[in-house]
């Protein structure tokens, strides 16, 4: 009779159990895909994980691929070697290596290609377009002592190239890669930026650079070009639709800044750098919506006597606002989204911002 009774009421609270499931309501679809969300903490600054390499090893640290990932280059075992890197969890993979020595390494802006500028001497230059998985894309060989590279922002496939001789003299061209074709082209001025697919523009300088110059528009693909309206330019700048130009105010001896993106423009002004012959302007990186990071001096004046702090600036839309203070002018390079920036003469500092926090992530030995 006792087996009887437990019988029954195990019997019971299986029953029970299971009418409890059944009968529980089904919770709000959108709660439950809130609940099943895995919600990542907000990574700072102090969340770095410590790294330390030797100094003899590290080339360069090229910059950031995602908003936790960055791409620097080591030597090793007679070879370079292209490394991604994660900065919170310390993954690391490497990418590519390249025997011949390195020159430089850039990060196209959509994060999905890499060039290598490689030489085995002072008068060549090969650049390897390559996928992030070391894939060789495109291989183009430019005669060069010195190479400047500019990439189209919006087009991969499109790339201007400045070859520089000994003797000072230079060419230019633009390498389609749909096309796998270098063209040859002829403008007055060296120092290239793309405007669109067919635009490129430059700065032509007065007599005297200091009186700045007139920003130019140059039709690649027909020879033509012609002057803008925006004359007294010392520094020009662009990302996909958007444009930075910095003109020198004579009369209150500043730096104007003005940031067009399609609708929006964002002015600002700064004191005035000069290193004697030319005027001097901080860096500025473009983060991936087309908004800046800006450093901007405190103090106008000589580079080389300055003694002056820094600000940090973050530029969005028609927005201005000043982020930090800086004690020192140095590299700064920061994610794609601007919310982590790696600071400092091996980009050995990284920081964050709302709040601030820092921290020397890099110790080189």
């Amino acid at each position: 009779m006792k087996k009887t009774i437990v019988y029954l009421v195990l019997t019971c609270a299986i029953f029970l159990v299971g009418c409890n499931k059944n009968e529980e309501p089904k919770p709000d679809s959108d709660a439950e895909l809130k609940n099943s969300e895995e919600i990542e903490p907000k990574k700072v600054a102090t969340d770095v994980l410590d790294y330390s390499m030797k100094t003899e090893n590290l080339h360069s640290i090229v910059g950031f691929l995602s908003e936790t990932t960055i791409l620097y280059v080591a030597y090793e075992s007679d070879n370079f070697h292209l490394v991604s890197y994660n900065l919170f969890t310390g993954e690391k993979e490497t990418i590519y290596t390249e025997a011949d020595q390195i020159i430089q390494v850039m990060i196209h802006p959509s994060k999905k290609q890499i060039i290598v500028h490689s030489s085995v001497n002072s008068s060549s230059a090969t650049v390897k377009i390559i996928s992030l998985k070391g894939t060789i894309l495109h291989n183009i060989d430019i005669p060069s002592s010195e190479l400047s590279i500019i990439w189209n922002p919006s087009n991969p496939q499109l790339v201007a190239f400045t070859a520089f001789q000994g003797d000072f003299s230079y060419q230019c061209y633009v390498y389609e890669g749909e096309q796998e074709t270098l063209h040859k082209i002829d403008p007055s001025n060296p120092f290239l930026l793309w405007q669109s697919d067919d635009i490129l523009l430059y700065n032509r300088w007065a007599a005297r650079q200091l009186n700045g110059g007139t920003m130019m528009e140059l039709n690649w693909k027909n020879g033509q070009e012609h002057p803008t309206d925006l004359k007294k330019i010392v520094y020009l700048d662009t990302d996909k639709d958007a444009r930075l130009t910095v003109q020198i105010d004579f009369e209150t001896e500043q730096f104007s800044y003005l940031l067009k993106n399609k609708n929006k423009e964002a002015t600002w002004q700064a004191p005035a750098l000069s290193n004697y012959s030319q005027w001097f302007v901080p860096d500025l990186i473009w983060l991936e919506d087309q908004s800046m990071m800006a450093i901007v001096p405190t103090e106008g004046g000589l580079m080389d006597n300055y003694s002056g702090k820094f600000k940090l600036m973050k530029i969005s839309g028609d927005k201005v606002e000043e982020l930090v203070t800086l004690d020192d002018f140095a590299m700064i390079n920061c994610s794609p989204k601007g919310s982590l920036c790696l600071y400092g003469n091996e980009l050995e500092q990284a920081i964050s911002f709302e709040p601030y926090n820092s921290k020397q992530w890099l110790t080189l030995e």
